[in-house]
């Protein structure tokens, strides 16, 4: 089942709750999100007994679908595949193992499209879930808020070892200096392969493995080369209706030395030389009949399952339905590098505990113990689902490099992954990038005119 893990929640309908104003607390556990009252939350969390915790119940909400009808109460998740189906066999695993005898529950709404709709109204209703899912460009707008208990110290209770997590994820879960989240995965943009293509066009090495491009003039020339050798486009990418084609522009323009901010985030920074480079190479692609830059998601996909597609930009997501269902020799690459710094866009998924307005401190105990459950088996989410592992130790793993393709694109979690910006007001920054490149390629403005509005819209947007 298709995730759209590309489009941007809008976080910002949430009224400004803090977490001072759920005060009415049940004990002497601090309900307060920010990191001054974390000290005392802490301490009645940790103090906490395995006999307080038995029987305990909590909420659960997320996305990733519901397959409680295939799964089943199996515990197994050696054999699963895909994100509904691990999920829910690790939270499976937990209800039938843990030594409290805790109950997770899972809400209802498990579409990602009605998601974050969902859980604004549960925090603006006071009734938040014990656990919530959340992705890394979404976090700030709820920690920001005080909607989010800090993570720091309660990592400390249950042996949480975040040093082990690789920076892109450990970026996704923290904002002003506070972690507030614990990392499950990294997915990012990769580059899927047919393989039988790239032999018939001659772009293998001497063991038969493709050649990827390491210059925007090679990437050109590779893609002629398949067009008269093969008839066949050389990469496609959803452009229309999808936000994957802005992530290539991303990742091209950060690639090149640029960014979308500047240093310090008070500004756009797209209308650069870089930014230039970037969009008119991707121009030049489309426009030279090597990408179809009319495709939408689904016709991307189709087009290369259907053998008609070299390479595709999609992301980490699809490795095992591709290796499952390609008619071809398939392979997942990193994203090419082919302006001087490896680099391509990237977010995480992450596990929050949401402040609530009565602080039991049993259940964010429980909480906690489950989150931390889901850590310890990172490995398993990333085999299951295709994801990059959030664990520096899981991606250096015997086990995880002989699992197929992960080895691959192992990089993109460890170095090349760049998450997006973190910070609040991100979904109105994206949306202001968004309509600037699309109105480029859609509206007819030229490319810089497009990074030029763009640029004073991204810097309107971080100053709402």
């Amino acid at each position: 089942m298709r995730k759209i893990h590309r489009r941007i929640a809008l976080t910002a309908a949430i009224p400004v709750i803090t977490a001072l104003a759920f005060s009415g607390c049940s004990s002497s556990a601090s309900s307060d999100g920010s990191a001054a009252g974390a000290d005392s939350t802490d301490a009645a969390i940790s103090a906490v007994t395995d006999a307080q915790l038995q029987g305990a119940s909590i909420s659960l909400a997320r996305f990733f679908g519901d397959c409680s009808d295939t799964v089943g109460d199996s515990t197994n998740v050696s054999t699963t595949v895909g994100e509904c189906a691990t999920i829910t066999a690790l939270t499976n695993k937990f209800n039938a193992e843990n030594k409290w005898g805790i109950k997770v529950t899972r809400l209802g709404g498990a579409s990602w499209d009605s998601y974050y709709d969902t859980l604004n109204s549960a925090f603006a209703g006071g009734t938040p879930p014990d656990v919530a899912i959340m992705h890394g460009s979404s976090l700030v707008d709820y920690a920001s808020r005080g909607l989010l208990l800090p993570t720091d110290g309660l990592a400390k209770i249950t042996d949480i070892d975040l040093s082990d997590a690789v920076p892109a994820a450990k970026t996704a879960i923290g904002y002003d200096g506070t972690d507030y989240a614990v990392p499950f995965d990294v997915h990012a943009a990769l580059a899927h392969l047919n393989v039988d293509l790239w032999k018939q066009a001659g772009l293998i090495d001497a063991a038969g493995n493709p050649v990827m491009p390491t210059t925007a003039d090679e990437f050109l020339a590779d893609a002629k080369t398949m067009k008269e050798k093969t008839g066949k486009n050389f990469m496609g990418v959803a452009r229309s209706g999808d936000q994957l084609g802005v992530h290539v522009f991303e990742s091209l323009l950060q690639q090149g030395g640029g960014d979308i901010l500047n240093a310090d985030a008070t500004a756009g920074a797209i209308d650069s030389p870089q930014g230039t480079t970037a969009l008119d190479f991707m121009n030049k692609v489309f426009a030279e009949g090597y990408a179809d830059g009319n495709q939408t998601y689904d016709a991307a996909q189709q087009s290369f399952l259907g053998g008609d597609t070299a390479m595709l930009v999609n992301g980490t997501w699809v490795v095992d339905q591709y290796r499952t269902t390609a008619p071809f020799t398939y392979k997942a690459a990193n994203f090419p590098t082919l302006f001087g710094t490896p680099a391509v866009w990237a977010d995480s998924h992450t596990w929050t505990i949401p402040v609530q307005p009565q602080a039991d401190p049993v259940k964010y105990r429980a909480a906690l113990e489950f989150i931390t459950f889901l850590y310890a088996h990172d490995q398993d989410w990333a085999l299951g689902t295709g994801h990059i592992s959030a664990r520096t130790s899981v991606l250096n793993s015997d086990t995880y490099k002989a699992a197929p393709q992960r080895a691959n694109y192992a990089d993109t979690g460890l170095t090349i992954a760049r998450p997006i910006p973190h910070i609040a007001n991100w979904p109105a920054v994206s949306k202001a990038l968004v309509n600037a490149i699309e109105s480029n390629w859609f509206q007819g403005s030229s490319p810089s005119d497009a990074l030029k509005s763009g640029q004073a819209n991204i810097t309107s947007a971080l100053n709402q």
